[in-house]
């Protein structure tokens, strides 16, 4: 169970990563008002919506993953 923590852990990392490198490239190209809406109604737009999604999804999962081993 440890290693599905660790495992879910390091893959919010590394998409929150992807995400803050998406936004960093749009606002160094000066793109950033170009990729929004990042989220329409109610769902995900393109692939940076979806990315998103998935980094909080991996972290509230690794979250509760982490509360659930302490106990």
């Amino acid at each position: 169970m440890k290693n599905i923590q660790r495992l879910t852990m390091v893959l919010a990392i590394v998409l929150w990563l992807v995400v803050i490198g998406i936004f960093a490239v749009a606002i160094a190209k000066n793109q950033l008002w170009s990729m929004g809406p990042i989220i329409t109604y109610n769902r995900p737009r393109d692939a940076l919506g979806w990315l998103i999604v998935a980094a909080i999804a991996a972290s509230a999962v690794s979250a509760i993953l982490k509360l659930t081993q302490d106990k």
